[in-house]
Order: structure tokens, then sequence, then C-alpha cells
């Protein structure tokens, strides 16, 4: 899901030439920003602003989709302290926890125009060296993640053995459950719409399975009971919107990808940098019960000798509700992605991640986003041809560089380019194709 912008900040964000104009939004003071907005002609109901704002360098995140997480990511906005102005507010207000939001825009645009590229919690604020200005730190609500539950959601009592909590799902469900229940974040700060999407059964992924059923009975973490207890053992990775709620993503794509953008040589700055995600051949599951299932990928073992090995030791996945079955459904996308074994459907020798460098104009694509590619100078590692045309790429991490007027991205290869969408079933049609609301690949 990129960044929503608008028709008017499109057009300007297109052009090679321009002036980003940068806003640092802090509720119940001011809005802080890199220029002033009257004599850049941005128009509509202006904000109480001060022109105070230095570029900042901007904030990354990134995602490791085979074990499920992703960093926290933090944001440091500089604001000159004119007169002692910033002194005096900071030293008589508590600003820590404030939702904070950084917007771009460009001279000549509405206010309305503005798009909000970061939303974060500001965590903590220092004066710089020199005492000249002061350093406001946020950081993404995926540090609300960082606290422990100690309480059962539903009597407010200790979690024990004698009081413990039941928690069953898919893997939306239960990362709901505890966001909403446990640490009572707001709806507005979980992405329920996505969650529902991917529980949908038109996307026939988690629609059918039911193999978790948790018995909490002591205090947790709940950033990491959600990604080593849900999300790695379903496939799954936390995002963190530029709206700043809580989303997740599913590592296995949907075959009918549509890009959200398209990275050419007219939009990178250098050639795309090639690496390769480590090989997984090998998964070693243990169940709720003290049963486990090792799952091997011989002919990749065979040809690449022991990768990395998927780990995963559940609380939750109970044999008796086809927690195996679910397993292998799991390991079987994962190998399809990361064994580097063609006859699976992976690419061999690994899947490639590419660094690439961009203009400011691609600010826009997020992390989770599906991408393509067309560079008539990289190599076509499918054929042996020179040049690549439409090939999809999922975004794995999303460094910007505001004050150098330029972006990074990370961009994993998923391996479904030329893959056919689906279909319906009928006159006409072939497969895959569509039983009920569910797509059959």
């Amino acid at each position: 899901m990129p960044i929503p912008t608008t028709s008017g900040f499109d057009t300007a964000n297109s052009k090679m030439a321009k002036m980003p104009i940068y806003a640092f939004s802090i509720p119940g003071w001011t809005v802080f920003t890199t220029h002033d907005l009257v004599r850049t002609g941005i128009t509509g109901a202006l904000p109480s602003y001060l022109p105070w704002l230095k570029t900042p360098q901007g904030s990354s995140q990134s995602i490791d989709i085979v074990n499920g997480s992703a960093s926290i990511g933090d944001l440091t906005c500089e604001i000159v302290d004119v007169g002692g102005a910033v002194r005096a507010w900071v030293g008589t207000n508590t600003l820590e926890g404030s939702m904070v939001t950084l917007c771009v825009g460009y001279p000549g645009l509405a206010w309305s125009d503005f798009a909000v590229v970061q939303t974060y919690l500001l965590y903590k604020i220092n004066p710089t060296d020199g005492y000249t200005s002061f350093n406001f730190l946020s950081k993404d609500l995926g540090l609300l993640l960082n606290m422990t539950v100690y309480t059962h959601p539903e009597n407010g009592y200790l979690l024990s053995e004698d009081n413990p909590w039941y928690l069953s799902g898919t893997p939306a469900e239960m990362f709901q459950a505890i966001c909403l229940c446990c640490l009572q974040l707001t709806a507005a700060q979980v992405d329920r719409a996505t969650m529902a999407t991917l529980d949908s059964p038109a996307q026939n992924i988690f629609a059918p399975w039911r193999p978790f059923r948790f018995a909490l009975t002591s205090p947790f973490q709940a950033k990491s009971f959600i990604e080593s207890q849900i999300l790695k053992p379903s496939g799954c990775y936390p995002v963190v919107l530029p709206s700043g709620a809580l989303s997740m993503r599913s590592a296995h794509p949907p075959v009918d990808v549509t890009p959200v953008f398209t990275f050419t040589e007219n939009n990178l700055k250098e050639f795309p940098k090639w690496d390769r995600q480590a090989i997984v051949n090998q998964a070693v599951w243990k169940f709720a019960d003290g049963s486990s299932e090792v799952i091997l990928e011989a002919a990749s073992i065979g040809q690449y000798g022991n990768g990395q090995q998927f780990s995963v030791d559940s609380q939750g996945l109970r044999p008796q509700m086809a927690a195996a079955a679910y397993a292998q459904w799991v390991t079987s996308c994962l190998f399809r992605r990361f064994s580097g074994d063609v006859n699976t459907g992976a690419i061999k020798g690994g899947a490639p991640v590419l660094t690439l460098v961009a203009f400011l104009l691609t600010l826009p694509v997020w992390v989770g986003d599906y991408v393509a590619l067309t560079h008539s100078k990289m190599p076509d590692i499918t054929t042996g041809a020179l040049g690549v045309t439409n090939r999809i790429y999922e975004v794995i991490d999303r460094q910007p560089n505001y004050a150098g007027g330029f972006m990074q991205y990370k961009v994993l290869d998923t391996g479904i380019s030329g893959a056919p969408a689906p279909c319906t079933i009928g006159p006409g049609t072939a497969n895959p194709y569509v039983i009920g609301a569910g797509v059959i690949y």
C-alpha cells in the first residue's frame, strides 16, 4: 500500500527539478517547516507554522520475511531554537508520547496536497551540541508492541495456570486481539481492513485455517510473541503504514500482483546492486504437544548442501487442529521462494535481493509493496539475456534520504513474473479458476 497522494502532489512529484518542503507537526503546539509556506506559494487553509525545521534524514523500515519480523523505525527532526522559544516550550510541556507526523509537498501546491510520509510517536527530545537547536526523536508504532502483557484481557487478573487466556484464530485475528484487547490500542492504530482482506475467502490464504490455540499462563512480550509465535509460523510479517497503523503482509505473493510502481533507468540513480537471499531448504517444526516435524527439500540440499534452517517452536500449533498440514503448506510456500530448487518454482541460486537507489519521486513506494523493474542493462538470470522487463519484486527495506534528495530500497524477487492471472470458470476461460469465492491455482 503506497503512500496516499493527490493528483496535485503526483504532478509536482513527477518533475525532475523540484524543491521538497517538509512539515513536522506536533499536536497542541505548531507545525515546523523547512520553508516559509506563504513565500513558497502554498495555498489553502494553512496551519500555524514556524519555518525552523532542518531537512530530516528520514526513517527506515526493514523486513525479515523468513523470520516474520520488522525493525522499529526512528525519525529525528532537528528544529532550530530561535530566540529560545523551543527551549521554553520543551521545558514547560510534556510532549513525549504525542503522535507526530512528517509531511512533504512542493511550492505552489495546496496545503491539502501535502502527503503524510511518516506518523510516529514522539520518544524523546534532546538539545544538540552547542544548544542552538533541539532533536525530536520519534519511533513508529512498533514501539508499542514492545510492551509486556501481564493480565488476562477479559478479566484483568494476572495470567496464571489458574487464569489462562485462550487465544485462537487466524494470524490476523490473533494479531488484532493482542493489539486491541491486551495493548489497548485504538482501532485507528490497527490496519483492520488489510487484515480482513487477508482472511477473506477471495484471497484463499488463511480463511480455511484455524490451527492455533494458545493457553497463555504467564506474561509475554507482545512484539516477540506476535513475530515468533504467530507471524513466522504463518509466513507473514508486520508493517507499519505511513498513517502509523500496524499492519501485516503475507510472504506468499498472490499470482495476480499489480505493481504499485515501476522502477526504470529513468528514475534510478545507479545500476541495481545484487545480493542473494540465503538458501532455505530445511524446516523444523515443534508443536504445542511436544511433537515435531522435519521437512527437507531434498533436491535443494543435494545441489547446495544444508542451507538455512527454518525453525518454529510453537506454543499454539496443535496437531489435532491440522497443525501438521499447516506446517507443510507454509513450508512449501517458503521453499518455493527460497530453496533455490527450480523444480519447486524457486529461482536457482537463491532469490535475488536488489538495492535500488532512486530519485525522490519514488518516495510513495512503501515496505511490503509489490513493484516492477524494467532495466535494459541488468542481466536476466532466468534466461541469460541482457535486460529485464516488468519483473516483480517485493519491497523489504525502505531508507529515505530526504536531506540528500534520494531514496534507497531493497527489493526481493518474488519469482512470480510471468505467472498466469486467475480467472473464473466458464466459456472462454481456463485454469486457474474460482470455486465459490476462492481462487484456485
